[in-house]
């Protein structure tokens, strides 16, 4: 194991539960960039994913004796994360309710993506992509994220998740479906370059 590699094997939780300080340390910088990832994918907002990112490492520090050792690490990490999103947007929420102005409809709706240019490079394809998966549902961006962009099979999705492999298969189906359209509906022309 070398120390540039991001795999949580059970020997170092091992070695974190039973009070190892660079274990620890070990175990924390290996889970920083996998819990940014999926923070930013329940935020979409990169200052939101860093705040959920510390609050997450803080509550393993803190809970690392709850995991039971029956499933992988990462899996009960992704629970712990999904978990303290949730608790985040229940919070910000109800901060919302307190407050006595409502919110204009066009504050609370994302920027509309850039038009792009003729030959729209990476970034920018990227850019209006983004925008697009930021809109849909939580649980399809999760399915899309760990499948299409993390290379998951269906089955370790749904281990992850907690859910059905045939209900990851359609929440992956119906994120694709609405990417594909709302593309097709604002920038056509990046489909047909790309057919």
């Amino acid at each position: 194991m070398t120390g540039t590699s991001t795999e949580i094997g059970p020997d170092l939780v091992a070695r974190a539960r039973n009070g190892d300080p660079e274990a620890l340390r070990a175990l924390v910088a290996r889970a920083l960039p996998v819990v940014r990832r999926w923070a930013l994918v329940r935020t979409g907002d990169p200052t939101e994913a860093d705040d959920l990112t510390q609050d997450v490492l803080v509550q393993v520090i803190q809970r690392l004796d709850a995991y039971g050792g029956t499933a992988r690490f990462t899996t009960w990490l992704y629970t712990v994360t999904r978990n303290a999103a949730a608790d985040r947007f229940r919070r910000q929420a109800r901060r919302r309710r307190l407050e006595d102005h409502p919110r204009a409809p066009s504050e609370l709706a994302p920027d509309p993506p850039a038009a792009p240019d003729e030959g729209a490079d990476r970034s920018s394809v990227l850019a209006i992509v983004g925008a697009f998966f930021r809109e849909l549902p939580p649980r399809q961006r999760e399915v899309f994220d760990l499948a299409d962009l993390q290379g998951l099979t269906s089955v370790e999705i749904a281990e992850r998740l907690g859910i059905e492999s045939v209900s990851v298969r359609a929440h992956l189906f119906k994120a694709r479906r609405a990417l594909r359209a709302r593309i097709l509906e604002s920038h056509p022309e990046l489909v047909e370059d790309r057919t």
